[in-house]
């Protein structure tokens, strides 16, 4: 069954959501800079890339909400190590179970049905990833879209 940590216990630890033996970590509630939370935007969201907001779309349902395919990435929290990312707990809460890879932890018993809706005591959520990346973008800054493109070789 999936493991419910404090922010608290975040800070110095990963976790491991691809392993087949145990359970997925996931956050008691959003943390304080959640892109999914509807009071935040890209200026709290600590290392911010637009380009990577955009490429999370493919972890969500589409605007028909069809999507995303089996295999396909999850959308990891923020806060995550590389190598030992976890799942985001507000992108679980609203569109996780659309994903193919948490329906089949949540039959595993990997993950906690619980994981899939809010909690009563958790800030307000968007709807859906196109609601949140049109914050983001619309919040992100013009430095932080410079600094993509120039990443990517669009722009020098």
């Amino acid at each position: 069954m999936s493991e419910r940590i404090s922010e608290a216990d975040l800070v110095a630890e990963s976790c491991d959501a691809d392993s087949q033996s145990k359970g997925w970590r996931v956050l008691q509630q959003p943390c304080p800079s959640c892109p999914w939370r509807v009071d935040q935007s890209a200026q709290d969201i600590p290392g911010f890339s637009l380009e990577m907001a955009r490429d999370l779309a493919a972890t969500c349902p589409n605007e028909r909400g069809h999507g995303p395919s089996f295999g396909a990435a999850m959308f990891a929290c923020h806060q995550s190590k590389i190598g030992g990312e976890m799942a985001c707990a507000g992108w679980l809460a609203t569109v996780g179970h659309s994903h193919p890879n948490v329906r089949l932890a949540v039959i595993q018993g990997r993950v906690s049905p619980d994981a899939l809706s809010p909690g009563d005591d958790w800030p307000a959520l968007h709807e859906n990833y196109g609601q949140v990346l049109q914050k983001l973008e619309g919040t992100g800054g013009e430095a932080t879209l410079t600094e993509s493109a120039v990443d990517r070789g669009d722009m020098e």
